[in-house]
């Protein structure tokens, strides 16, 4: 069940459940997590890293999710989050010159406060992500600066899991509450922020939606 309660906050609840059962999107656990709705709208063509895309697109249209259902669960030493929106097919690989593969990200303050998520960071506020993508084996945890510095780590502890059905994408991700990356612990809120990509739209790098103001992640 979606909701908007409490403008936005997203509480991950305590649950006993194996990491597995966490990971898994239609596991019977993600039926005790209240499911928030976060509005998306799209990102400003002057924060495309792109002159090219930013004239490319100037007329077209961008931002093709409006909306993502968010949820979180957290058990001794794992937190998991999962994203849930509409897609009429999913897009798994790119297959066309505008077909891309669909996406969906996490985004936090890299040291849990001081969030500037709106231009990625900067040199004093880096924000870190927890990054999905169709097609691919395994996730990505990014770190960026600023507009157009995004960098991939080479070794991280995300995880994610992903199943599309009935013309919804739902994708788990995941990491240990230990583990290196934003500071998260029990009894804790942090910033986050989240963005959408949609393949069958084009979207891709700087081409997305995103949540346009960050809201609070409440761990049990």
């Amino acid at each position: 069940m979606t909701s908007s309660v409490e403008a936005g906050v997203v509480g991950a609840r305590r649950v006993r459940a194996r990491g597995e059962a966490l990971l898994d999107p239609g596991s019977g656990e993600w039926s005790r997590a209240q499911e928030v709705a976060i509005p998306l709208v799209p990102t400003p063509l002057d924060r495309q890293p792109s002159a090219y895309v930013q004239v490319a697109w100037a007329d077209r249209p961008r931002g093709d999710i409006r909306e993502v259902g968010v949820a979180a669960l957290v058990n001794a030493g794992t937190l998991a989050v999962r994203l849930a929106w509409s897609a009429a097919r999913p897009n798994r690989f790119i297959s066309d010159v505008n077909v891309h593969p669909d996406a969906c990200a996490v985004l936090f303050p890299a040291n849990g406060s001081g969030f500037e998520y709106d231009s990625m960071g900067s040199p004093s506020r880096p924000v870190n992500g927890w990054h999905w993508r169709a097609g691919t084996e395994e996730p990505f945890a990014i770190t960026a600066t600023g507009i157009g510095t995004v960098a991939r780590a080479t070794e991280h502890d995300v995880k994610a899991a992903a199943r599309w059905s009935d013309g919804v994408w739902q994708v788990v991700l995941a990491r240990a509450l230990a583990a290196e990356g934003v500071p998260l612990s029990h009894d804790m809120t942090v910033p986050v922020a989240f963005a959408i990509w949609s393949g069958a739209a084009g979207e891709r790098a700087g081409l997305k939606s995103y949540s346009p103001r960050p809201h609070e992640l409440r761990i049990d």
